[in-house]
């Protein structure tokens, strides 16, 4: 510290003021409040992060220069010759042309997070639905009745009724227990000899085995049964083998015979039911025709052996795989 001494008028004691105010006003930095050169300009400071040192007057004329020791446009330092003490190559970008920190600035957040929080609410999903917990903790529980009772399951289903886990019970209200849509199954018909009489001689009207078949108005009696019944109706869509799509797609495979007139022709002048045909059931004189190789010239042009039309749900065959019956 510099210390001037002086002698007071009055009492004539020695007075000593300090001189160096720099010590009581901090400046930019430790460093450069301990630099004490001076030229006939002023003090020297040191500036950009200590990278330079020099007078105000000299840091002036550098950065009208362009403040850097390179040219930003060239990205070359070779011609930039003055003042290159006090100009660095610290810029937003590099000689490479790759921004650096100073681009985007310091990553620490400079300001307190606002209390609200607006934003993260409207950018966050609602909570799940609490039926989603709800299901996972309902398997858990299943898992550990079937695990409580491996070897039961009447234990099981009694176990799971104390959890209060009830099944709903399966609805009976549609019976597919009808041979093709028509008839009760093994179900035999038993009259007496006075009625047997009585109607003896009358013409047949119906089928016992196909009663939505009327045998005097087949057309118009297979047309009122897929009318009224949608099982019938979806059997015979996929069951069809005939189309009349004006082009091989999709939708005109399906809706030739209702949006074709020609489709609507063939569809009212069908008057076969597979339940009522006869079949022949002699093993060995359909062997012998080779009819599973489509050999039999009279299963050949049969429209029940045909294929039914191209589609990707159509079944490949008008039978039941599974238990051999036929298809309404």
């Amino acid at each position: 510290a510099f210390w001037l001494t002086t002698i007071c008028e009055k009492c004539d004691s020695l007075i000593r003021l300090s001189l160096c105010s720099r010590l009581s006003r901090s400046m930019a930095s430790v460093k450069n409040d301990a630099l004490l050169k001076r030229t006939v300009e002023g003090s020297l400071n040191y500036y950009d992060n200590h990278m330079g040192c020099g007078t105000a007057a000299d840091k002036a004329i550098a950065a009208r220069l362009g403040g850097h020791s390179y040219n930003i446009l060239s990205n070359q330092e070779r011609t930039e010759v003055y003042m290159r003490n006090l100009r660095n190559d610290y810029h937003f970008l590099d000689r490479k042309g790759r921004h650096t920190s100073a681009f985007f600035g310091a990553r620490r957040r400079k300001f307190a997070p606002h209390k609200w929080q607006e934003i993260k609410e409207c950018v966050t999903l609602q909570d799940s639905h609490p039926r989603e917990n709800f299901a996972a903790e309902r398997r858990a529980e299943i898992q550990l009745a079937q695990i409580e009772n491996s070897g039961s399951f009447l234990g099981f289903q009694n176990r799971t009724q104390q959890m209060g886990h009830q099944t709903m019970p399966k609805r009976y209200s549609i019976s597919n227990q009808r041979y093709g849509l028509e008839q009760e199954k093994l179900r035999q018909k038993l009259t007496s000899k006075s009625d047997w009489l009585a109607r003896r001689g009358e013409s047949a009207t119906h089928s016992a085995s196909c009663p939505n078949l009327h045998l005097t108005a087949p057309a118009e009696s297979l047309t009122q049964a897929i009318r009224s019944d949608a099982r019938k109706e979806v059997s015979q869509r996929q069951n069809e083998s005939a189309h009349f799509a004006p082009w091989m797609a999709q939708n005109t495979f399906t809706q030739s015979l209702d949006a074709t007139a020609p489709g609507r022709a063939h569809a009212a002048a069908q008057n076969k039911l597979s339940i009522s045909r006869l079949e022949n059931y002699d093993f060995a004189i359909v062997r012998a025709n080779n009819h599973y190789s489509s050999q039999d010239k009279l299963t050949r042009s049969d429209p029940y052996y045909m294929r039914p039309r191209q589609g990707d749900t159509y079944n490949s065959v008008k039978y039941n795989i599974i238990t051999n019956e036929r298809r309404w």
